[in-house]
């Protein structure tokens, strides 16, 4: 895992009370931080820019700029441009971490160890794995720890200015939910994902043998080839990558480079390989909803398994499914039939029964069926990783109070709104009132 995965995943804890559009920006400066490695020599420095009593080295904008665009992040500006943002931004973190000071803010070291171990413990390593993955990437560990310690201190900060009288009357909710603007009729998307990694400092070449995989991985995800069997096979030639499903979410909780594809998606589509910093993703619409359509929160249902494992075709799956199915058309009893012909043996011995399950606990196409299909109704077969499947939906449990819901997401788009506008007008005050002197190359930007 990329260290800037393991950082902005520290940073998320301290931050996740500010809206998703705020976090974005405060990880996407996690993202781009610098780091020393081991024996790398600090060139002879000069002042780039004294902020109130601190200063800003070129080697600190050195280390920033070379770090950005090794990472070959989407729409970074050219040549001068990305100059004068690199120096704004080292401008506004240096701003930032002092009032973190001025405010007696501090992050000791048990709070930096315990945010250590939580990102260890969330990344699904140990310590020692923590410190070995930091030093295969050429990083100083206490360098790292010290990093950290900044950005934690400034995601603290800015959570308390934040929060701080940030309020939503009912009144401005009734509002919004009388204009037909609020979530009321925000689509909610559940995505399948997969990611062919690529190192931070990839090459042309490995870049374009990654593409030339996310491509192919594409066509056949166009082609019903399962998302996990695609992951199976390519992890069988070596390559580096993961995937699943993303689960429910709606467009604030994506990465924008995500939400930006979801505009004109259809059902079962699958979009075209999507380069970010970690290499290249492809997405799939599984389904889109509104919270007006009242889906069920829990579903209780039954099912029968015809495997595509043990050396039974596809083929043969499917022509076996299909017999079960005319056998429930001629009126055999579901629980009778699952137990005699499933390939669910857990399941199979209770009647096919898999009890009450919720959002992200199947896999995405048998969540999709199941969660469609009306009680007391059994559904046409299709197709998962694990082979061929009929289900029969016997309860479903719904929110009983889906008015309550929209209010409640009414009040939480308002919450981010004024979040964001606070955040962006917090930089601004905490930048007119800082006192910045601009030095070398960079008394242009002045």
């Amino acid at each position: 895992m990329r260290l800037t995965t393991l950082l902005s995943t520290a940073a998320f804890h301290l931050t996740n009370c500010i809206s998703s559009a705020t976090r974005r920006l405060i990880l996407a400066s996690l993202l781009s931080m610098p780091l020393l490695a081991h024996g790398e020599e600090t060139p002879v420095d000069s002042i780039l820019a004294i902020v109130n009593d601190d200063i800003i080295l070129t080697s600190e904008f050195v280390r920033e700029r070379d770090t950005m665009l090794a990472q070959n992040q989407p729409g970074l500006p050219k040549a001068d441009e990305l100059d004068e943002m690199i120096v704004e931004r080292l401008i506004i973190r240096s701003i930032q971490l002092q009032e973190a000071a001025r405010r007696n803010i501090r992050i000791d070291d048990s709070n930096l160890q315990r945010a250590i171990e939580d990102m260890a413990r969330n990344n699904n390593m140990s310590l020692t794995q923590l410190r070995q993955s930091v030093s295969s990437q050429g990083l100083d560990f206490l360098q790292f720890r010290e990093d950290l310690r900044k950005d934690l201190l400034v995601s603290t900060l800015t959570r308390r200015e934040i929060e701080s009288n940030l309020f939503v009357s009912d009144a401005e909710v009734e509002e919004l939910l009388s204009t037909g603007s609020s979530a009321n009729g925000e689509y909610r998307y559940n995505l399948e994902h997969i990611l062919v990694k690529l190192p931070q400092q990839a090459d042309a070449q490995q870049d374009a043998a990654a593409l030339q995989v996310a491509q192919s991985l594409a066509s056949r995800a166009r082609d019903d080839e399962s998302f996990v069997s695609l992951v199976r096979s390519e992890r069988g030639n070596g390559t580096d990558i993961e995937g699943g499903n993303l689960g429910t979410r709606a467009l604030s909780d994506m990465p924008e480079l995500f939400a930006q594809q979801m505009d004109g998606l259809q059902q079962g589509d699958v979009t075209e390989p999507l380069r970010s910093v970690a290499g290249y993703h492809i997405l799939k619409l599984i389904s889109r909803t509104t919270i007006s359509q009242a889906t069920p929160s829990t579903v209780r249902a039954r099912h029968i398994l015809v495997s595509t494992r043990a050396g039974r075709s596809n083929t043969e799956a499917q022509q076996r499914i299909r017999e079960v199915q005319q056998q429930l058309n001629d009126g055999a009893d579901f629980a009778d039939v699952a137990t005699a012909f499933s390939d669910d043996t857990t399941s199979a011995l209770d009647g096919g029964n898999l009890g009450w399950f919720g959002p992200g606990e199947m896999v995405a196409e048998f969540e999709q069926v199941a969660f469609s299909t009306p009680v007391n109704r059994v559904s046409q077969p299709f197709k998962t990783a694990f082979g061929w499947h009929i289900v029969e939906v016997l309860e479903q449990k719904r929110d009983q109070n889906p008015q309550g819901e929209l209010k409640t997401k009414a009040r939480e788009q308002l919450r981010q709104q004024k979040a964001e506008d606070k955040y962006q007008s917090w930089l601004s005050t905490l930048r007119d009132n800082a006192y910045v002197e601009l030095r070398g190359f960079a008394k242009k930007y002045q």
